[in-house]
Order: structure tokens, then C-alpha cells, then sequence
């Protein structure tokens, strides 16, 4: 069930833990989500660390996975998770990291989120939560579900210094959503400092979410999108809805006067304060109700 094998150039052992020693397949049409969450529970359990899903395999699901503290999940090279129905696929817990692969919703009935984080795991610098090389696609053409929903939405809890690096989102309602419910009195919740690094979303109704108040008790404040894509399509209604404080945007908005020509598709709401976005994305086509935003448009006429 824990494999080890012996790297003799570098001297060391490296230990895995295989989805395949707990029943799964990836090679046929069975549900494979059980065998699966048992390879990751193992890991955890055992602290082996990391969960391989062999390369060139397409593994099914028809529940939802919980990737459990400290644990690596681990793509081979073309290795895919097909979600099979409507449910949260992937809830990431602190510490835990999704590598490389494709995650493809294959059924029209999926409406919910694919990757998963909640702010009761009260994510902070030190645990080095990562999604590295992932891509998630809604594959059905309904354009339903969020393809990545980071959540705060109960006094004390938050999500901050996460990373997201090489990632893509295409096909979903909503690409990236980070939301700051409002808390109890005196408490507060807040998605702040993360990062996220060339980033693409394609083909979405929203392509990218804040919703938060301007600052506490619940804000979505400080994040950092670099090098970011966003490829608009026939169905896209906003590029970006903007609300927080001092979140920091620079990256490329591809065809609004093709899809969005009469839309507004950069909208900073009036629970916007001091973000800075830096498109190419003209005035004609951004909202500004917030106040004291910034947004560094690099053509005056078409984008």
C-alpha cells in the first residue's frame, strides 16, 4: 500500500502512496472516488505525504474528495479526474497541495465547486498551501458551477498566503470566486494575501469574483493576480466583479469588443476601495462605484 523505491543517483527514498493499492482503476467507467479518498486518508494518516494518480489514467468520481492536511495529491503526466455528477469535488484542507493534471466535468447536471477552500482550516503563510499546474474544465458547454471557491463565511475564519500557480478555469459559471460572508458581531472573516500566478479563465459567465465589504469584518483584501488571462467568449458577462481593498490585478482581457462590446466588463462595486488593475481593458469599458481604485488601461480605444 506504501511504496518506496530507492532514487540511487540521489541517494534517498521517496515514498508515495498509490491509488491503485486501495482499488482504484482509472481505466474504466466505475466510481473510483472511494478508493481514492481511502489513498488519501492513508497518507495522512501514516504521514507519507504524497498520493500519486498514475499518468495517462482517467479516474472517475462520483463524490467528492477531501484532500486532507499535509497531503500532496499528485498527477502523473495526462492523468485526469472525470466528476460524474453534482456534488463539491474537492475540498482542500491547510497544508494540503493538488500537483499538475486536469480535473473535467463530464456530467450537465454539475452545478456546485470544484476546488474547495474554507476558511474554518484558517489558512496562514506557514502551511504553504498550493495548487501547482492544475487545469479544471467544465467540459458539458451548460457553463454552470464555480471552478475555484475560496469561502469565508463564519466569524474567525479565513484564508490568506494561499498559492495558485499555472492554473486554468474553463467553462464554469464562475472561474474564481473569493467570498468574506458578513460575521457575527465583533468577529471577523477575511480572504487576504493570496497569490495567484499566471493564471487563465476561459470561457466563463464571471470569469473572476470578489465578495467581501470593503474592509472588516469581512473583506477580500491584498490578494495578487499576476500575469493573469482571461479569455471572454460568447456567454461572458464580467471579466471581474471588484469588491475589497488594495487586491492588485496585472494580466489580459482578449476579445471585449468581439464578445462584450455594450457590456461594462470590469465592475469595481461600491464595496471597492484602493485596488489597483492593471488590463487592457479601456474606461467605456469598467464601472467604477468604488472609490479611490485604479485602473491602468493601456489602449484608449478598443481592447
Amino acid at each position: 500500500m506504501l511504496v518506496s523505491y530507492f532514487l540511487f543517483y540521489e541517494e534517498e527514498t521517496i515514498d508515495y502512496v498509490s491509488v491503485e493499492s486501495f482499488g482504484a482503476s482509472g481505466n474504466d467507467s466505475m466510481d473510483d472516488a472511494e478508493a481514492i479518498q481511502a489513498a488519501i486518508d492513508y497518507s495522512y494518516e501514516n504521514k507519507a505525504g504524497k498520493v500519486l494518480l498514475k499518468s495517462r489514467h482517467e479516474y472517475v468520481l462520483k463524490s467528492g474528495l477531501v484532500l486532507k492536511e499535509g497531503v500532496q495529491l499528485e498527477f502523473g503526466h495526462h492523468a485526469s479526474l472525470l466528476v460524474n455528477g453534482d456534488f463539491r469535488v474537492m475540498e482542500i484542507e491547510k497544508g494540503a497541495s493538488v500537483m499538475y493534471g486536469q480535473i473535467k466535468v463530464v456530467s450537465a447536471d454539475f452545478d456546485s465547486d470544484v476546488i474547495y477552500l474554507d476558511g474554518n482550516q484558517q489558512f496562514w503563510s506557514w502551511d504553504q498551501t498550493k495548487i501547482v499546474g492544475l487545469t479544471l474544465i467544465n467540459t458539458t458547454e451548460t457553463h454552470k458551477g464555480t471552478g475555484l471557491l475560496l469561502q469565508a463565511d463564519s466569524g474567525g475564519e479565513f484564508i490568506s498566503f494561499a498559492l495558485f500557480e499555472n492554473v486554468t478555469v474553463a467553462g464554469f459559471h464562475t472561474g474564481v470566486k473569493l467570498e468574506a460572508g458578513l460575521p457575527d458581531e465583533d468577529e471577523v472573516t477575511f480572504i487576504n494575501g493570496n497569490r495567484f500566478l499566471h493564471l487563465t479563465v476561459d470561457d466563463s459567465v464571471h470569469a473572476i469574483e470578489f465578495d467581501s465589504s470593503r474592509t472588516v469584518p469581512n473583506e477580500v483584501s491584498g490578494n495578487q493576480f499576476s500575469n493573469l488571462q482571461i479569455q471572454l467568449s460568447a456567454i461572458s458577462d464580467k471579466a471581474m466583479i471588484v469588491t475589497g481593498s488594495d487586491n492588485r490585478v496585472d494580466g489580459v482581457v482578449w476579445d471585449v469588443e468581439k464578445f462584450a462590446a455594450d457590456k461594462q466588463v470590469l465592475e469595481f462595486t461600491d464595496q471597492s476601495l484602493r485596488n489597483v488593475i492593471d488590463m487592457n481593458v479601456s474606461d467605456r469599458f469598467i464601472s467604477d462605484n468604488g472609490e479611490l481604485n485604479e485602473y491602468r488601461t493601456v489602449f484608449d480605444g478598443e481592447s
